[in-house]
């Protein structure tokens, strides 16, 4: 008796067994053959774009440019180093003694003002100093050195004239092309030297002693005190400028580049009658699933080697400075480590969820052209939307931790290009990063639900576009 109650219990479990498992094996393979078929088309999709020749040459391109564009600085520090040439400069005194020096003190004193400044801002790291300066006593020809100058012979002619009231008068001539964009570079120096000579020659005649002068014009004791913990130096900031001015345009061409591929790639199967084709062996949700994250794969491949090559080629820069330079090499050092690591990091996470969000509405809108001519008029709209955000990035730079750029900031369809330069130049805690990557996931969740009803009516439709009301109408069921 027991045998056969356990039997009946056990036959009565079994039976219990096969009435749910048909259910939960043809939900399993539902899903199962749901995900193979976004592989299937992500997979074709991704190599699909990483195969076309149009793909390798630009990644080849914009690899080497990243690379160039790492190196400038040391190439022009190399080539400011090893130039020996000088600037040739004379100098006539018509106003007799200067701050009782005579003109063989003066040229020292020139000397040592204008080669040490230039050694000290940088400006010349080779051992010949940059000027070479030599003092011609009153009553020589100044057409003559008018002439000189002129033709190239000399750099700067420099004359020195007594006025009535025994101040001194300064007239620069100079054969440099002021046209150009770095203008007149000696003119500065000469400034700074004219306005200490006026100065000295003015303490003289005053009866000052040089120790009185010196001690006139000794730097004031002035103690600096900043409350701002997150004191950046020069060479981050720098750093983090560069990076965020290059992320957010990068960030830009890239979403409109691979969002722009994703709504062609739709018009183009549905203008050759393809989708009619692909909707029997895949949902509509399925196809658009697919193409975006394979389209999206290969542009995050793309951005990564960008990112990685970047990183190793401002890395390269301080020992290539030291093995081309030595000693002498100097300048500013970019600092790539800490924050700015994290900064290249956002810059794809925010790429990433970038891409995502505006590839939904590209692959919705280009579902519902008829033909791809219309393609350029209808995606119009999505592109104004992320050009706005994409503008205030660069409004932003003067302020970033204005109110109104931290609230655009954190609007989901602005968040990739504003929040990056908000973390290149402004104040940023963690909570507000992960903050607008929630946003985002949340706002890229209900675009996709949307779009995915405009997708899958879209692409089932050959006849009228229809109207707005039926767009919104439709988005709303989603």
């Amino acid at each position: 008796m027991m045998s056969k109650k356990s039997g009946a219990v056990q036959e009565r479990e079994t039976s219990v067994g096969e009435q749910t498992t048909p259910a939960m094996r043809r939900g399993g393979a539902a899903d199962e053959q749901r995900l193979r078929n976004i592989g299937l088309i992500a997979r074709y999709e991704c190599r699909k774009r990483i195969r076309q020749r149009s793909f390798i040459i630009m990644t080849i391109l914009m690899l080497v440019l990243v690379i160039l564009a790492a190196s400038v600085p040391t190439v022009i520090q190399y080539f400011t180093a090893t130039s020996n040439a000088q600037t040739k400069m004379v100098v006539m005194n018509n106003a007799g003694r200067i701050a009782g020096m005579n003109d063989e003190t003066l040229a020292r004193y020139i000397g040592v003002t204008l080669n040490g400044a230039a050694q000290a801002s940088g400006t010349n790291t080779s051992s010949t100093p940059p000027y070479s300066i030599s003092v011609v006593p009153a009553g020589n020809s100044i057409s003559n050195l008018q002439k000189q100058v002129k033709d190239g012979s000399i750099s700067i002619l420099l004359v020195f004239d007594r006025a009535a009231n025994g101040d001194i008068d300064f007239t620069y001539y100079t054969n440099a092309n002021t046209s150009n964009f770095t203008g007149d570079t000696h003119l500065p120096q000469i400034q700074a030297l004219a306005g200490q000579l006026n100065t000295l020659d003015k303490a003289a005649r005053f009866g000052l002693t040089p120790a009185q002068t010196a001690n006139l014009f000794a730097p004031p004791a002035l103690h600096v005190v900043n409350t701002n913990q997150n004191v950046r130096s020069v060479a981050e900031f720098v750093t983090r400028y560069i990076l965020g001015y290059i992320g957010i345009i990068l960030i830009f061409t890239a979403i409109y580049l691979y969002g722009y591929g994703v709504a062609a790639g739709v018009a183009e199967e549905k203008s050759s009658r393809i989708m009619e084709i692909l909707v029997n062996a895949a949902t509509p949700f399925q196809l658009m699933v697919g193409k975006i994250v394979g389209i999206g794969v290969a542009g995050l491949s793309q951005m990564t080697a960008f990112v990685v090559v970047g990183i190793g080629a401002l890395m390269l820069q301080t020992p290539l400075r030291a093995l081309l330079l030595g000693n002498s090499a100097g300048g500013m050092n970019l600092d790539i480590t800490g924050a700015s690591t994290v900064m290249l990091f956002l810059l794809l996470v925010y790429f990433l969820l970038g891409f995502l969000l505006y590839a939904t509405l590209f692959a919705a809108v280009g579902a519902l052209v008829k033909r791809q001519e219309e393609l350029q008029n209808i995606i119009q709209p999505v592109m104004w939307l992320f050009l706005i955000g994409y503008l205030v990035s660069f409004v932003g730079i003067s302020n970033p931790d204005a109110t109104w750029f931290k609230v655009i900031s954190w609007i989901p369809f602005w968040t990739p290009t504003t929040m990056l330069m908000r973390v290149a130049l402004g104040t940023v805690a963690w909570w507000e990063i992960a903050t607008t990557i929630v946003l985002m996931l949340g706002a890229i969740y209900l675009c996709a639900l949307a779009s995915a009803r405009i997708y899958h009516f879209g692409v089932l439709m050959y006849g009228q576009k229809p109207s707005l009301r039926q767009l919104v109408g439709i988005a709303r069921k989603a």
